[in-house]
This record gives C-alpha cells, sequence and structure tokens, in this order.
C-alpha cells in the first residue's frame, strides 16, 4: 500500500482543489486557520498553564570589611563544623537502613574524619535515646495489666 507514494501527484491534486474557484472559498480558509488558532492557544494558555516568574530576593550575608583573618577562619571553622554534623547525622540513618536490610555499610573513614572534626560531640551523634516501643512479646512477658473498675455511673 506505502510502497508506491507519490507526494508531488498529492501536492499537485490539492493544489488544483485550492485553486478551483468556489462561492464561499476564502469564508471557509479564514474560518478553519481561525479555529485553529482559537484551538491551539486555548490548549497552550488552559491546558499547559505558563506562571510567570515571580521577581526574587535573594539575601546574603554581609560581613564588616574590618573583619580580622581570625574571624573569618572561626567563620568558615563553624560552618564546616556544622556540616560535619549534619553529615554525621545522616551517616548514622544510612547505617541503620543498611542495617535493617543486611548490607554492609563501611564507614569507617567518614567516622575517623567526623571525630577529628568534632570531637567528643561525635561520640552523642548516633546515640541518641530511640523511642520506646512495646512489642506484643514483650507485653505478654510482662503479664497482663490488673483490672481496672469500670467508673462508676452517676444518678440523674
Amino acid at each position: 500500500m506505502f510502497g508506491k507514494v507519490d507526494i508531488g501527484g498529492g501536492l499537485s491534486d490539492f493544489w488544483d482543489y485550492v485553486r478551483e474557484p468556489r462561492p464561499h472559498r476564502w469564508a471557509i480558509w479564514g474560518l478553519a486557520l481561525a479555529l485553529t488558532w482559537v484551538v491551539f492557544n486555548g490548549v497552550a494558555k488552559y491546558l499547559i498553564p505558563y506562571e510567570e516568574p515571580k521577581a526574587q530576593i535573594i539575601y546574603f550575608e554581609n560581613w564588616d570589611a574590618t573583619r580580622s583573618d581570625a574571624e573569618v577562619r572561626a567563620d568558615w571553622i563553624a560552618r564546616a563544623r556544622e556540616t560535619t554534623r549534619r553529615n554525621a547525622e545522616r551517616r548514622v540513618q544510612y547505617q541503620k537502613l543498611a542495617d535493617m536490610m543486611g548490607v554492609e555499610y563501611d564507614a569507617a573513614e567518614a567516622e575517623k574524619l567526623t571525630r577529628e572534626t568534632l570531637g567528643a560531640e561525635a561520640d552523642a551523634i548516633g546515640k541518641r535515646p530511640a523511642p520506646t516501643r512495646s512489642t506484643l512479646a514483650e507485653r505478654a512477658a510482662r503479664g497482663p495489666k490488673p483490672a481496672t473498675p469500670p467508673p462508676a455511673k452517676s444518678a440523674d
């Protein structure tokens, strides 16, 4: 069926059809173009909404020009310590996930860097108290709770 495609013949047939004098030819062409424009404009405007980017105010920290090198260095160290602390907390969470999945997770080198940077504070990062939840087995081992008497009903 598509072995002998004649594009030139199709275009010449279309051109012959367009050139024939028909009574409302230009009105129909105008209507077809207007409907096409309305449909494409409606799709672009209502089905694919585009929001103009809003003006953003980006704040940045301003420092004194008289800041000493020691103050600059202290600020760098404080930011580095905070970043290291956040990374250590995230690493503890990944370690818990790896333990649950049975995957080997080695963070020895990162832990060494954390201890160098944070010192004694590094020991407290992973040692947060876990929320206490009792399992069914623990509750069964404790035994039944003593029965409490139902509240007395008041006489109305």
